[in-house]
């Protein structure tokens, strides 16, 4: 990513979610109000040409064919997260903390996220972008300028007034993937140390095989973001995953892809997704916890 610019594959997720977003209401995943403000002038005229039922079927259409499966897995995982951070502030979570939060609108689109603290951790150049966007609609969030590669995060989390006593939904989308393994190592640290025990974790990455385009299908994929600077980096293999994040302090209590996921909320054309990202929802231990021996269940590879 280049560091003075905000993040291009955050923009993309904003143009996938707006787009879900001007389909009917009986049939879209999600309603996102705001996910048009973070786009260029050239991506938020696709946003209102698709507001016409023809040209939105004809630019989905476009898009599948350039690039199959980004689309499609992220509305399904936008949905899944969701549903995964609503339990789990309706459960007793009482703080939403949002890493690598790019142009995430769930502090205010979702109900549950209304009445809670919300700490959103990211670059700050792309959250500068977010934050002249929303032009202070935003008034209970707390932003949190944090590089995952150098910055302590841990630190950041306590100045900002994260309350390590109460428990917390962490979300951490769309970030995983683009890291060196030391970041992730680093960043899952500081949430053990920086959270409450019990606190609720939902992560994405990407299968490990795809990474070097073996056996999976996802060649596209990896070059769209390699092509605009931000290349997967870091993948886990998911028959490993339990034993990697036990490693860390950490238990997984759901695994699945967002291919799977897709099925499950039946989403046309879910079998066009290659089966490579995934949703893994995971509880924090308490720092206190005897690690698992640290079994080495990831790769990293400089793709492009």
């Amino acid at each position: 990513m280049n560091a003075a610019a905000p993040s291009r594959t955050a923009e993309y997720m904003a143009l996938f979610r707006a787009l879900e977003s001007a389909r009917a209401p009986e049939r879209r995943l999600f309603e996102d109000r705001d996910a048009a403000s973070f786009l260029t002038p050239r991506l938020h005229a696709v946003v209102l040409a698709a507001r016409v039922p023809l040209l939105r079927r004809l630019i989905i259409a476009f898009i599948d064919r350039r690039w199959p499966g980004p689309r499609l897995s992220a509305v399904a995982r936008t949905r899944v997260i969701d549903d995964f951070v609503t339990g789990a502030l309706d459960a007793g979570c009482s703080q939403l903390v949002l890493l690598g939060a790019g142009y995430d609108t769930r502090a205010t689109r979702l109900p549950a996220a209304a009445g809670d603290a919300v700490f959103e951790v990211d670059h700050p150049a792309t959250q500068q972008r977010k934050r002249e966007a929303l032009a202070g609609r935003a008034a209970h969030v707390r932003y949190v300028g944090v590089d995952f590669e150098t910055d302590a995060l841990a630190s950041a989390l306590a100045a900002a007034g994260l309350d390590r006593t109460q428990p917390s939904c962490i979300v951490w989308e769309g970030v995983f993937s683009y890291l060196t393994v030391a970041a992730i190592d680093r960043t899952l640290g500081a949430l053990v140390q920086a959270c409450a025990p019990a606190s609720r974790l939902m992560l994405t990455y990407v299968d490990e095989r795809a990474l070097g385009g073996g056996s999976l299908a996802g060649s596209a994929w990896r070059e769209a973001v390699s092509d605009v600077g931000e290349p997967f980096q870091t993948g886990l293999e998911p028959e490993r995953a339990a034993e990697f994040f036990a490693a860390r302090r950490m238990t997984l209590r759901s695994d699945e892809s967002t291919t799977d996921a897709a099925h499950r909320l039946g989403v046309a054309g879910a079998e066009t997704i290659p089966d490579m990202y995934r949703l893994a929802a995971l509880e924090l231990a308490p720092t206190s916890a005897p690690a698992a021996s640290n079994v080495l269940a990831i790769r990293q590879s400089r793709c492009g």
